[in-house]
């Protein structure tokens, strides 16, 4: 049974390098106390199956978040992602039902709010949804 443990192992790590979504290592790494047991226990198959998966879903359960943690930690944001929270100005007004435009780092931006914002306002962007940014109209002396 050992080499049907490390038949076992052997795919769950392909499939983890094709995936790289962390979920079959946990299962590969499962397969060696597995192979121990069975080592000591070569005809308890029950035995076998149930350290195996206990030992995957411990294993997953335990280590994946902290992991995800550290590898997404250095995700780095799009340029677009950085312009949130920052300050522009009114261009073309904006009202609830009309887009108006905003001028942001000397390039004109489609914007749209839930406000009616003047013409020379400063507003700041919420969001960005595809070319649009979502404003808010603040105060002169916030920026």
């Amino acid at each position: 049974m050992i080499w049907f443990w490390l038949v076992i192992f052997i795919i769950a790590l392909v499939v983890e390098f094709l995936s790289v979504e962390f979920i079959s290592v946990w299962f590969a790494l499962a397969t060696l106390p597995t192979m121990i047991v069975s080592y000591f226990y070569p005809d308890n198959l029950w035995l076998q199956v149930i350290v195996f998966f206990v030992s995957g879903f411990v294993l997953m359960a335990l280590t994946r978040p902290v992991l995800i943690k550290y590898f997404k930690r250095n995700v780095v944001s799009t340029n677009v992602d950085s312009y949130i929270g920052k300050v522009a100005i009114v261009i073309k007004e904006i009202s609830d039902t009309q887009r108006g435009q905003v001028d942001f780092e000397n390039m004109n931006w489609t914007a749209i709010s839930s406000e009616t914002i003047p013409v020379g306002s400063k507003v700041r962007i919420l969001a960005v949804e595809g070319n649009k940014f979502i404003v808010t109209q603040i105060e002169n002396k916030e920026d």
